[in-house]
């Protein structure tokens, strides 16, 4: 066994379900899983012998399940990642965002259909996230600081834009011109606007394009509205035709496209559901495309994210050489560095930041 291996711990009450996550993640040579538990009471148990890196979780278990483990590893104080394995069904939504709450930071939807199959698909996804979560984990404990929430209420300067960026911070200087804020966002996204949105003191309304599946974007709405109530802000799935105001937060609907169009004086969401671009639905590129076709003025801020891929690099590029204002989110705090890295290689980003410094660069640039 090698102590430079990520030590992964699959707690799942099905033995083939533990078995074909054992074969997916110990594909990959950077993994080793250290232990399996068929309920929270073993995975409990096995928590301080084993010490994993990373904790894989089904939700659904007997004598203890997902969230009364989660409950008991936070009285603990341990600090060990989390990814969530959840059915994509109504209910596998609801449980899925209170464990988010709970401190989970990510969830992969267990396929439907034949188990061994589908998992197949889905293993790039499995890797991906407990390679980067687990690897973000060991740097916590490593630095004793959480690299979301350290600093965060320390003052000092924003970080300097990377050598690739292009800042143009006089296209900030009049604060009163900026309507909005769109962001696209992907791989980690959960997490990462848990950290960021309740940190936004200024009043503009943000449009969030955060890939997830149909249902889950409703009830994951409903859980960031829950820990904005101190801010003012209310969380909302956006609705077709519906106005844009201040103090509101909309998150783009699973399997719908997210447009946005201006009316008058007035910004528009429409929904439709039109092929998936980049292979999402809703797709980041499709938002940025409305901006850059229905909306000529620069009036808004377009900020990329955490996530695999590169949904919403093209269209960033396009608004940036446009003159609208752009960021991208920094390597380091991203679980993911696909669609920020691609934004900026395609020379689209205006300034790099690093999760913890977007809040408070918003709030420093766009008080009125």
């Amino acid at each position: 066994m090698s102590d430079d291996k990520i030590r992964v711990l699959v707690v799942d009450d099905s033995a083939t379900m533990r078995k074909l996550l054992m074969q997916i993640l110990q594909q990959d040579s950077e993994i080793e899983v250290v232990g399996t538990a068929m309920n929270g009471i073993f995975a409990l148990n096995k928590l301080e012998s084993l010490k994993p890196d990373i904790i894989t979780l089904d939700i659904e278990m007997p004598q203890m399940d997902g969230l009364q483990f989660l409950e008991e590893k936070n009285k603990k104080n341990d600090t060990t990642p989390v990814i969530i394995l959840s059915s994509l069904t109504t209910s596998g939504s609801s449980t899925t965002m209170r464990a988010l709450e709970l401190g989970a930071k990510d969830f992969i939807l267990k396929p439907s259909g034949s188990i061994s199959m589908d998992l197949a698909d889905i293993s790039e996804e499995i890797i991906a996230k407990v390679k980067n979560w687990a690897k973000k984990g060991i740097l916590k404990k490593q630095a004793k600081t959480d690299i979301f929430l350290s600093d965060f209420n320390q003052p000092g300067a924003v970080a300097q834009a990377l050598p690739k960026a292009t800042p143009r911070l006089e296209l900030l200087i009049k604060p009163s011109t900026i309507k909005f804020i769109a962001i696209g966002i992907s791989t980690g996204g959960p997490e990462a606007l848990r950290q960021i949105l309740p940190r936004i003191t200024i009043d503009l309304p943000i449009v969030i394009v955060q890939h997830m599946p149909e249902g889950f974007t409703k009830d994951f709405a409903q859980s960031l509205s829950k820990m904005m109530i101190h801010t003012g802000y209310r969380v909302e799935e956006a609705e077709n035709g519906k106005i844009i105001e201040p103090k509101k937060i909309y998150i783009a609907k699973g399997n719908y496209h997210l447009s946005i169009s201006k009316e008058h004086d007035n910004f528009v969401l429409y929904l439709n559901q039109d092929p998936p671009v980049n292979n999402h639905r809703p797709s980041v590129d499709y938002l940025f495309s409305s901006l850059f076709k229905n909306i000529e003025q620069n009036c808004f801020i377009a900020i990329i994210m955490t996530g695999m891929g590169k949904d919403g690099a093209y269209y960033l590029k396009k608004l940036h050489d446009r003159g609208v204002f752009t960021i991208a989110q920094d390597e380091e705090s991203s679980i993911v560095y696909g669609m920020p890295k691609v934004a900026l290689d395609y020379g689209a980003v205006d300034i790099v930041l690093p999760l913890k410094e977007i809040p408070e660069f918003l709030n420093s640039k766009l008080s009125v």
